[in-house]
């Protein structure tokens, strides 16, 4: 029997079984604080509509009765939010196994199912309890320049510059204005306290159709339903979107491309007539939040990163146009001395029997204090393997000549052309990022020197801070190094030419 197409979003009441794929995959990874925390959240006053749990009342039903014979063996119905409530709080104050807590929300007080607000906020949960459990990728939300306008406007503004007001109501409207002809989707977003952001959630089914029984569906296809996440800073012109459409499960192509519809719809949300905005690639991808708000969040639009975060932080009380680098210099030495005529007062030989404890030889040499001082100062306050702001991997592709030597020369000769790499070594897979478009690959041929397809990946749980210990330990010249090694370019992939890294748009190469 088929149905009519219904345009109407997925409401925060509507449940799904305790069985669904998706509810036991979620709520079985959160823990114990984390689900008594939920559980509190559901029974409050303003979410008791769409978070309704199985109460006494609700057992007079006849229906319900033969079905849940066996779970009111285990966990009896509350008669009223505020004893179920009750029942949590005790449960929060004492210890126990996080099972028990588990079994209770999905076999007892909410036996008759999860609602989709819930299941929300549990994921949402654990994304905030596991902050790199996601791959994100940033895009700078930029305004159309309108020439039309321009030329009639002879008012002198910088209004281009400026955000689009975020109204989460307005623009939830608009969002799904353009999404329900295409899909069947839940949407939450919720603004978090503790971290400058703010999060949205869309659940898709990608049915326009409203069906309760695919909705509730079982299914062991992969790509039956699935979340996609997208995170704002607070005043910060970037936006993040997750590369997984579910935590922990293996995205297929119909998962991506629903996952760029929702990606494109979200600039048509914000923008108005004769205002329209679109997102633009910033080359820019981690698992680290922290490392997002770092690098992309709030005021970190200008890439002052690497030694100039020193600046940016504001971590020298005077104007950074009249700083001095003798009271830096000066409040260091004073600093070491302090430290090193504490260290010799301190350690004395041991008096009495027995061998005496050697001091450690804390001194470094001229040598290492000089590399630690140059790595300082490329490096600034950033790249310490313990700041939390760790990027997992920099891959760069080296567009620089190779140098114009004789023998070289001689030995171009017999290298095959440029032309005929491609077809001898086929790349499979998706294409990447820093694949030479058409246009790239005719300037560098017609250049006199050869161009090699030289490609540097660093990986690690911090990059930079990987980079700033060599540098440290000799292995890498801190001084003669390009600054796109410390971090200043902000970026995870681009092009480097004369040391600086090129970032490709959609309207091509640009350098920064």
């Amino acid at each position: 029997m088929a149905t009519v197409p219904d345009y109407k979003n997925v409401p925060h009441s509507h449940r799904l079984p305790i069985s669904h794929r998706d509810v036991q995959r979620t709520f079985t990874k959160l823990s114990r604080q984390s689900l008594l925390s939920l559980a509190q959240q559901w029974l409050s006053k303003k979410n008791r509509d769409f978070c309704r749990p199985f109460l006494l009342g609700d057992h007079n039903d006849a229906a319900d009765e033969e079905e849940d014979d066996l779970n009111e063996q285990l966990y009896e119905p509350a008669q009223s939010y505020e004893e179920l409530l009750e029942t949590y709080r005790v449960l929060a104050a004492r210890k126990g196994g996080r099972r028990e807590v588990l079994d209770r929300i999905l076999e007892g007080d909410w036996r008759t199912g999860v609602t989709m607000y819930m299941l929300a906020t549990a994921e949402i949960q654990y994304l905030l309890d596991h902050p790199n459990s996601l791959r994100w990728t940033a895009q700078r939300l930029t305004r159309i320049t309108n020439t039309r306008s321009a030329i009639t406007d002879m008012e002198v503004t910088n209004d281009s510059d400026h955000l689009p007001r975020f109204q989460a109501q307005t623009f939830m409207s608009n969002l799904a204005r353009e999404l329900t002809p295409l899909m069947k989707a839940h949407y939450l977003i919720i603004r978090i306290k503790t971290v400058p952001l703010t999060i949205l959630r869309v659940y898709i089914h990608d049915s326009p159709y409203s069906s309760e029984g695919s909705l509730a569906l079982d299914s062991s296809n992969p790509d039956g339903a699935r979340a996609v996440f997208f995170v704002w800073p607070n005043g910060s012109p970037f936006v993040f979107s997750s590369l997984a459409t579910h935590t922990g499960q293996v995205v297929g192509d119909d998962g991506r491309h629903l996952r760029d519809i929702v990606q494109q719809a979200i600039p048509k949300a914000f923008s108005r007539p004769s205002v329209r905005y679109q997102l633009t690639s910033t080359n820019f991808t981690t698992k680290s939040l922290d490392a997002l708000l770092a690098y992309r969040g709030p005021g970190k639009s200008n890439g002052a990163t690497g030694g100039w975060n020193i600046f940016q932080d504001h971590n020298f009380s005077q104007n950074a146009l009249d700083f001095i680098t003798t009271q830096r210099s000066d409040e260091h030495s004073i600093e070491v001395k302090a430290k090193s005529a504490a260290t010799n007062t301190s350690v004395k030989p041991k008096l009495g029997p027995g061998r005496p404890k050697r001091s450690l030889d804390s001194q470094e040499t001229p040598e290492s204090k000089r590399r630690r001082e140059v790595a300082e100062g490329r490096f600034g306050a950033s790249a310490h393997p313990d700041d939390g702001q760790g990027l997992e991997r920099l891959e760069v592709r080296i567009d620089d000549p190779f140098p114009d030597t004789t023998a070289t020369a001689q030995r171009n000769s017999v290298l095959p052309s440029p032309n005929a790499q491609p077809a001898q070594r086929a790349r499979r897979g998706r294409p990447s990022l820093l694949d030479r478009s058409a246009e790239e690959s005719e300037r560098l041929n017609s250049e006199d020197r050869w161009t090699p397809n030289v490609r540097i990946a660093f990986t690690g749980t911090h990059v930079f801070a990987g980079i700033r210990q060599l540098v440290e330990e000799g292995v890498v010249d801190g001084e003669a190094m390009p600054g796109w090694m410390t971090g200043e370019a902000a970026v995870t992939v681009g092009a480097v030419r004369e040391g600086r890294i090129r970032l490709r748009d959609e309207n091509g190469v640009t350098g920064i």
